[in-house]
């Protein structure tokens, strides 16, 4: 068996890859015996016929093979071309291009597998398809407020004068190597260029290390952050003199060299913390010593600096909630990137780092209930000092963040019924994060935080017949606010809650030898509101209408002739709703309880029972007490001599 299984799951992966092989062969543009003839692509796309006006059409184009690009039925939904990545479906003509690129620098669009960044597809009025005309085809991509500072490099107005467009062997796409291209212009012999750098040999060395190839803010296209000595021409102030037979060598090593103009500097980091690279005395991991584009001479921006030794920091810039002053400035907001008394290079002690900005929080600090974290400005408990993907910059979701300390109070939590907030593992919804004047850090008082959700409740406190403790919104007597094992979020047994005030009704309970079934049940919310209601003791309806929802047989004959058929009727008039001595929670026993209305021996009652009421040992024997067919609510089955009325057959 196991093997037909095998043969039958190998015949199946056969033909998935048939027809995969199938799908990847060209479609036939030839007519085939009695197929339809093909329609010209341009019959629809009506949009593509101006695209013939402009001086330059793309070979396909020009001869209306759109199919050597495009799949006329499609295969792959984009834009149904032949390839799904545009510069390998352009290297199916241009294959010199292709085997030109190979093992060379590309460049960036070229990279990401695109061509149409700079070429149009189909028809162009530039040379070689080009969007635009010159340097303004570059600038599409590369802003060009560097290349349009005061001083501009004489060949910057035309980028290819130093570029290739598709790729080099060179950095930066340049035609050839650095030092070379710059000699093609300058003479680095002339005594021009030797007294420009102070008879120094720096013909061998990178130009761009002290030089910006584009513009500059000043007269001799110096990068824009510029090593003092070097601006003011004082090479000797690091480097052996212009005679020496090392004229590059420096004349002093390490830091010692750093700090022979930066005193005061290194007296101030003189601290507790310093920072690694300032410890060991290697100024140049951070700091160019002649010239870069970037604040204080550094190699980098602030941000990709620190990156550079600190890779796990990259990723705290990529998420969704990063510090603001990480995102906009950098890590020195917070950090010295030098030396501190603080750990972790802090600006400030780690009780004033936050607050320093955060000045309006601080204020909370004064409020009457704080959190302790934020009392105790451990404000990194709960955030991430660099950024999170979580609401606030909290270190874990804010649906776990408040049981990272509160273990006890979640495990208190699973209970059968749990308050939406707390199910939602919203705490916020109820709770401040850092302070409060009410206890427990609550928004809002006790006696109104429940209102903020159940507004129509609110509004039935102020109405006739509400329940004391919620007319006093005093939600938390009969309601825990978390989560419970009871119904309604009682905070236990509903008639304990109940019994809490109501005493004398469970100490009834307890002398009276009949208990009315949803009392012995605790169920008092079968009967009552527990907010408010219209009718007298928070019933949720008319007695006889309450009763006869659980009593159905009371009012089940058809015929309803009787006590309950009155319209006034009131079961409470001859029942007690919770407890009684007397069977069925009568009021009085029988036949005291009916002689209470039918006291009187009128005719027709004498006649009836041939003697005085006083005299009749129970009603019940021979009445119905609730409803009955017969006249008189006599019941339905009778001794025949009663029937006929002849009591005389067996009395006296």
């Amino acid at each position: 068996m196991e093997l037909k299984g095998l043969k039958r799951l190998l015949a199946i992966l056969i033909a998935i890859i048939g027809l995969s092989v199938l799908s990847c062969v060209p479609e036939e543009t030839v007519r085939r015996p009695g197929a339809f003839a093909p329609k010209a692509c341009l019959d629809c796309h009506k949009e593509k016929l101006s695209e013939y006006n402009k001086k330059f059409v793309h070979a396909p184009m020009a001869k209306r093979e759109c199919e050597e690009c495009h799949i006329r039925h499609g295969r792959i939904a984009i834009r149904s071309f032949k390839e799904r990545e545009e510069k390998r479906l352009c290297y199916l003509c241009h294959k010199q291009m292709e085997e030109r690129m190979k093992g060379i620098m590309e460049h960036t669009a070229l990279k990401q597998n695109l061509c149409i960044p700079c070429h149009e597809p189909h028809a162009s009025d530039n040379k070689a398809l080009l969007k635009k005309v010159g340097s303004e085809q570059c600038f599409g991509c590369h802003k060009d407020e560097t290349f349009k500072r005061k001083k501009v490099h004489k060949p910057t107005p035309e980028c290819l004068t130093c570029h290739l467009p598709h790729g080099s062997k060179h950095p930066y796409n340049l035609v050839q190597e650095e030092r070379e291209l710059c000699r093609s212009c300058h003479n680095f012999a002339s005594p021009a260029f030797k007294g420009a750098h102070r008879d120094y040999p720096v013909q061998d060395k990178r130009c761009m290390g002290c030089h910006t190839p584009h513009s500059s803010t000043n007269d001799r296209l110096l990068r824009e952050s510029v090593h003092a000595p070097m601006s003011a021409g004082l090479c000797s102030s690091c480097h052996n003199k212009s005679t020496d037979p090392r004229p590059l060598g420096l004349i002093s090593d390490g830091a010692g060299l750093c700090y022979s103009c930066h005193k005061k500097e290194e007296e101030s980091y003189k601290k507790a913390h310093r920072h690694g690279p300032v410890k060991d005395g290697r100024c140049l991991d951070c700091h160019d010593p002649h010239a870069t584009d970037h604040k204080a001479v550094m190699h980098k921006e602030q941000k990709d600096m620190c990156i550079s030794c600190h890779p796990q920091m990259e990723d705290k810039l990529k998420v969704s909630n990063p510090h603001k002053p990480l995102k906009d400035t950098g890590c020195t907001v917070c950090h010295d990137p030098h030396a501190s008394e603080n750990q972790f290079y802090l600006t400030a002690s780690k009780e004033r780092i936050c607050l320093n900005c955060h000045s309006k929080v601080e204020a909370d600090m004064k409020a009457a209930n704080v959190h302790q974290p934020f009392l105790k400005t451990e404000c990194t408990k709960c955030h991430d000092a660099h950024g999170s993907n979580n609401q606030v910059m909290s270190k874990t979701p804010l649906t776990n963040l408040c049981y990272e300390c509160h273990k006890k109070e979640e495990a208190s939590f699973l209970r059968v019924y749990v308050h939406k907030p707390v199910e939602d593992r919203l705490c916020n919804s109820c709770h401040y994060s850092h302070s409060s004047k009410f206890k427990g850090l609550l928004k809002n008082s006790k006696d109104q935080i429940c209102f903020e959700c159940h507004t129509e409740k609110a509004i039935q406190t102020s109405e006739k017949g509400t329940h004391k403790p919620f007319m006093d919104k005093e939600c938390g007597k009969c309601h825990d606010p978390h989560a419970s094992d009871y119904d309604r979020l009682s905070p236990r047994q509903i008639a304990d809650v109940c019994f809490e005030c109501h005493r004398q009704t469970e100490s009834g309970m307890k002398t009276k030898k009949i208990t009315h079934v949803p009392v012995e049940e605790g169920k008092c919310t079968e009967c009552h509101n527990a907010h408010l209601s219209k009718i007298n003791n928070l019933l949720l309806g008319s007695p006889k209408d309450l009763c006869t929802t659980c009593h159905e047989a009371v009012v089940s004959v058809k015929d309803k002739k009787g006590h309950i058929a009155l319209q006034d009727v009131d079961c409470l008039n001859c029942h007690v709703s919770h407890y009684s001595d007397s069977k069925n929670l009568l009021i009085a026993k029988d036949p005291e309880l009916c002689i209470k209305c039918h006291s009187a021996d009128t005719e027709r009652l004498l006649k009836a029972h041939i003697t005085p009421i006083a005299r009749i040992g129970s009603c019940i024997s021979c009445h119905e007490p609730h409803v009955a067919r017969n006249q008189g609510m006599l019941k339905n089955v009778m001794h025949e001599p009663f029937k006929r009325r002849d009591c005389r057959v067996c009395h006296e």
